[in-house]
């Protein structure tokens, strides 16, 4: 019998309370942290339904994921006396019964797999016991586990079949909906599952890192603390009489990498050599998608694997709770943090013993050097969801635009021309000379110091909750340049520069060897000479410096385009669009939109101020203003602009049009403004380059024309003269004087 811990019971008391026909809300949203025991919660409710109330009612539970999580919930089901558990294919064939539950997996419905997507026949048939079930007086309750992964229209089209009675969405990100209305929210507090000992006291990051260790890169650096740390803890078990619990330490690949094969034959190649870790004795394990060894009852306490190498896509669903440390191999873009990821390692291996009272027991430990990750980790955001299909209104059917796009996208600056104008513009802006030595002064009284080791920074120290993760304290360490270590970070560098250079990655390598690398070959454009070791140093620990100048002259060098080199064609506005919108918010009308049924809730989840200030403004101008059209951002059938760089050709979306009742057409673009104190809030460095084509465009077209930005939440617009970045020097005016 299972005993469930206080908060569980609520949780169940609240289901069964929700379920109840006379409950006035049908959708019921569950936020509760991984580890927290919601399956066995949901299986307790379900139990509890069927047994005492015998009502005429079939349960099914979606689940995301290859296919294994409705297996594993379906399992612990069987293990209820009241639940009778099936699958999909077991519906299919005998239909919905009374008490029963089924356990679908999206993949097998919606999915993309054929080897596992229903065939049409047996979606069919799937429908037909559906219906079935209806005839016989069945109604249905439907579980959303892993909501937050389920939301698309497929998803949705499935789910609506079921025509359910109640709907539980379950998931550890889900955020709350603000419908109360529609839909209820009910959160689970990291606090209370912590409290109960489900879960570790705490997640500690990177202790112990010894930067000073003798090791060729960052993975010897990182295992070797995951392994005195797995040791520790043990030795604790050991000292604390528990027996029977082996810890692992799970090893998380990057999820898009082009080099995966490498890295795990790295990994390996550490473990054996440095721990005697093998697949061969039984101590390592391996659960990929094309590569599995040693995965079977991995979670199992007492199973021998110590380090098991996974990726991403096993968080969701799969509870191993021996697992006491995460190694996070650094992705060089940078990886996504999920919530389950951590939750992975947090789960105590004893739920039914709760805490051990001994710290190196009662913790997580997660070792990486991915900053991007987390940050991820403790960053908190919002949803969107798209709208329905909303139609153009009659009015602004008959607005005809001129569209500029580029004939040939392909063609480009030569790479002579680009060289050229790169090595002039950093010698002028860096103030260089024809004397290396000189120019190495220059620069390092610049910041920018020459040296042999790389500079990175990481994070370290404890925190129990993602509201406590500022007590983490940035850490740096300098790491000696390894050719072959390096060479996926010096391409990271490349792919960063290729944004601003417009040249593939092969040709910036090039360029970047000829301006800063002695090879013996004197060259024009050369502007320091480094070793090997001291350029593959500068490159990266200052590749984002490298950045800001090559995208500087890369502006400086823009034109307008002749007109033989663009295309011009006739615009239109779409007759029908979709926009995102905020379904937690109580939406009104937004009358001056060209859209019906555009609402306030759109408009809130415009990640722009500028934008939000600019409709919202436009809606208080209803008795001047005709319509409003908010542009796309990408494709044809949007109203584009064309403009150039040093490295070629570009479009752009200009944010509105505006058509007012006086028959003034506005083409406007918006950008981020200065704060009360000052601060830019402009982040688009081509914005001189589009200014001058929307300039441009509105001369030879007779059309109305502004750049829109915000100061202190007040808007402003220039459309004279040049680009000025400065709000206060008198050249940006207030937004009623355009209008």
């Amino acid at each position: 019998m299972i005993t469930l811990k206080d908060f569980q019971k609520n949780i169940v008391d609240k289901l069964l309370s929700f379920t109840a026909p006379e409950y006035a809300v049908n959708e019921l949203v569950i936020k509760a942290p991984t580890g927290s025991g919601k399956t066995i919660c949901l299986l307790s409710w379900i139990d509890s339904y069927i047994s005492t109330t015998h009502d005429n009612v079939a349960f099914v539970w979606f689940t995301p994921g290859a296919g294994e999580l409705e297996e594993q919930s379906q399992d612990k089901a069987n293990s209820f006396y009241s639940i009778k558990a099936q699958s999909v294919n077991d519906a299919i064939l005998h239909g919905f019964d009374k008490g029963s539950a089924t356990f679908i997996n999206y993949e097998s419905v919606v999915g993309k797999n054929k080897k596992v997507m229903l065939t049409d026949s047996e979606r069919d048939n799937l429908e037909d016991k559906i219906e079935k079930a209806f005839q016989q007086g069945r109604h249905f309750i439907l579980v959303i586990d892993e909501a937050h992964r389920n939301n698309t229209d497929k998803a949705r089209d499935v789910i609506s079949l079921f025509k359910a009675s109640k709907t539980v969405r379950v998931s550890a990100t889900i955020e709350d909906p603000k419908t109360p209305e529609i839909a209820e929210f009910y959160e689970v507090t990291e606090e209370s599952v912590i409290e109960s000992g489900l879960i570790t006291k705490a997640v500690v990051v990177n202790e112990n890192i010894d930067i000073e260790l003798d090791v060729k890169d960052e993975l010897g650096i990182l295992f070797e603390a995951a392994e005195n740390k797995r040791r520790e803890i043990l030795q604790g078990y050991a000292d604390n009489n528990v027996s029977g619990i082996n810890p692992l330490v799970v090893v998380q690949l990057p999820d898009k990498t082009e080099s995966e094969a490498d890295l795990v034959s790295r990994v390996e190649g550490y473990l054996e050599e440095k721990f005697k870790k093998t697949y061969a004795d039984g101590t390592l394990g391996v659960w990929l998608a094309d590569k599995k060894r040693n995965h079977l009852d991995v979670a199992e306490l007492d199973n021998s694997v110590e380090y098991l190498i996974i990726k991403q896509a096993i968080a969701t669903g799969w509870d191993a709770p021996r697992a006491k440390i995460l190694i996070k191999i650094r992705e060089n873009m940078g990886e996504a943090f999920t919530i389950q990821t951590i939750g992975r390692i947090r789960r105590m291996p004893q739920p039914q013993h709760g805490h051990y009272n001994v710290d190196v027991l009662d913790n997580a430990y997660l070792y990486t050097f991915d900053s991007d990750f987390l940050t991820g980790a403790f960053a908190q955001g919002g949803a969107v969801a798209p709208t329905p299909v909303l139609r153009l209104k009659e009015k602004a059917k008959g607005l005809r635009l001129i569209s500029e796009r580029i004939i040939n996208e392909a063609e480009e600056k030569s790479e002579k021309v680009i060289l050229n104008n790169l090595y002039e513009g950093l010698k002028r802006d860096w103030r260089l000379t024809e004397d290396f030595e000189r120019n190495r002064e220059i620069i390092e009284n610049q910041g920018l110091e020459i040296r042999r080791t790389i500079k990175t920074t990481y994070k370290q120290g404890r925190f129990d909750t993602l509201a406590h993760s500022d007590r983490l304290e940035d850490r740096e360490r300098f790491v000696e340049v390894d050719s072959r270590g390096n060479r996926l970070d010096l391409l990271h560098a490349f792919h960063e520069l290729d944004r601003v250079i417009h040249l593939p990655v092969s040709k910036v390598e090039a360029i970047l060897k000829r301006f800063f690398l002695e090879d013996g070959r004197p060259k024009k454009e050369t502007l320091l000479r480094l070793d090997a070791q001291e350029w593959t140093a500068f490159i990266l620990n200052y590749w984002r410096e490298l950045r800001e100048e090559f995208r500087k002259i890369d502006i400086e060098k823009a034109m307008t385009l002749e007109l033989e080199n663009i295309q011009q064609n006739d615009f239109s506005l779409p007759t029908e669009e979709r926009y995102t919108y905020n379904p937690q918010i109580e939406a009104e009308p937004v009358h001056t939109n060209a859209y019906e049924g555009y609402t306030t809730a759109s408009l809130a989840v415009r990640p722009s101020l500028v934008e939000r200030l600019f409709e919202r403004y436009l809606e208080d101008r209803e008795d001047i203003v005709d319509f409003v059209y908010k542009n796309g951002d990408k494709g044809t059938q949007y109203f584009s602009l064309a403009f150039a760089t040093n490295g070629g050709r570009s479009h752009f979306y200009p944010d509105f049009i505006v058509k007012m009742k006086n028959g003034d057409i506005y083409i406007i673009e918006t950008k981020g403004g200065e704060t009360s104190t000052g601060q830019d809030k402009n982040i688009d460095p081509y914005a001189p380059a589009k200014y001058e084509a929307l300039k441009d465009y509105a001369n030879r077209h007779n059309v109305k024309w502004a750049f829109v930005r915000d100061f202190n939440e007040k808007l402003w617009y220039l459309n004279e003269g040049e680009w000025i970045d400065e709000m206060t020097d008198g050249d940006w005016k207030e937004i009623d004087e355009l209008f």
